[in-house]
């Protein structure tokens, strides 16, 4: 076996909290830069009610989700893949999730960076903020998965309370006539074609490879609904904050909206920046976001290929990661691009393919347990 820190191992398993962790982070990191922004665009005053309404669709999908997963709970996506057409569909499908997870991960990485440099570090070259957003990322992916993992509930705590402070702290400015008309530019658009803002829940998809991790099904139910409740929770009080304290039209047309809240605080002469606290805020998700995202990238490209352990596979593709986040030409390629994938791919294909292959692998149990009933009763 290669020397280096174990990345996976069947025998390491996580609390209930680690995992809600692990799931929370992605829609927080997703929360932060692109989603308020695209929801109060697409719904303006009716954006809390459609956050609800998706909220209670998104827990259908997850019971329905639970209900496919158990007769084949402790097998990750790739395991049930390759029970069900053996190991050319698990390559299939495990380069799809890498490719999914280095687009996603890219994109928000070079957004940030992009954001970053025009508030802050207007002569610092772009490279330079990915690099060492990056670096810290590899530092902690270094020392394995369990590392990740542990780092990830510390700061995933920390930016919860952060919000839930900032939300309160924002309160005394909020103007409730803005949720009128409750239903923005009507039913329709709240109830039907607002379902696609249903893409912020897209990364709860990280169950679906966090299976094995579980001591048993009964904490994988919880960790799945207590997840989707606390996503949803999560984003409604974001999007309720900015509504409330902003024209949609400033909300929507923030790169940051988020930033805009911190600015708009004022808690007199103790604090005068609380905008640089939401900096440290925004960078410790984007440290646990990228790191969980490699750290899924390299556990995937690990198991399609039955590599020993070795932190060097992670190294690869962190600089991957970077070469990647370098194609983009600017800001505004980077909008347009969001503005398409959150709600194409996070739904078409990670919904579609995960719900697929656990549909065929019942298919197939069901099949084998007949089968073997069959066979006990000649």
């Amino acid at each position: 076996m290669e020397k280096g820190v174990k990345y996976m191992d069947n025998s390491l398993k996580v609390g209930t909290f680690e995992a809600l962790c692990i799931i929370l982070i992605g829609v927080i990191g997703q929360n932060i830069l692109i989603m308020p922004k695209f929801i109060i665009q697409s719904q303006s005053s009716s954006s809390i009610v459609n956050v609800i309404y998706i909220t209670l669709i998104a827990l259908v999908l997850i019971v329905i989700f639970n209900s496919l997963y158990r007769n084949l709970h402790g097998m990750d996506l790739l395991d049930i893949s390759e029970y069900i057409f053996g190991k050319y569909f698990k390559i299939i499908v495990g380069f799809i999730i890498i490719a999914y997870f280095l687009f996603t991960a890219s994109l928000l990485l070079r957004n940030t960076s992009e954001n970053l440099r025009t508030m802050y570090f207007q002569s610092t070259p772009t490279p330079y903020l990915l690099f060492f957003i990056i670096l810290g990322s590899c530092l902690v992916n270094k020392y394995g998965l369990k590392a990740v993992i542990k780092c990830n509930a510390i700061i995933v705590t920390f930016i919860l309370i952060a919000f839930a402070i900032l939300f309160l702290l924002s309160i005394k400015q909020f103007e409730f006539t803005r949720v009128y008309p409750i239903f923005g530019y009507g039913f329709k658009n709240t109830f039907l074609d607002g379902l696609k803002n249903i893409s912020i829940f897209a990364n709860l998809f990280l169950l679906s490879l966090a299976s094995p991790l579980l001591h048993s099904k009964r904490q994988f139910d919880t960790v799945s609904i207590l997840s989707t409740i606390i996503c949803g929770v999560f984003v409604s009080l974001t999007v309720t904050a900015l509504l409330l304290m902003f024209p949609s039209s400033i909300s929507s047309g923030s790169n940051v909206p988020l930033y805009l809240q911190t600015r708009a605080i004022n808690l007199g002469r103790l604090v005068q920046r609380v905008d640089a606290f939401f900096i440290l805020i925004w960078l410790l998700t984007m440290l646990s976001y990228i790191s969980i995202s490699v750290a899924a990238v390299t556990y995937v490209f690990r198991k399609i290929f039955n590599l020993s352990d070795s932190t060097h596979i992670s190294y690869t593709f962190f600089a991957i990661l970077f070469g990647i986040c370098l194609i983009y030409t600017n800001l505004i390629q980077i909008r347009q691009i969001d503005s398409r994938q959150n709600n194409l791919i996070s739904i078409i294909i990670l919904s579609s393919i995960t719900f697929l292959v656990l549909i065929l692998g019942n298919i197939k149990k069901k099949k084998q347990d007949k089968k073997m009933k069959g066979f006990q009763n000649v």
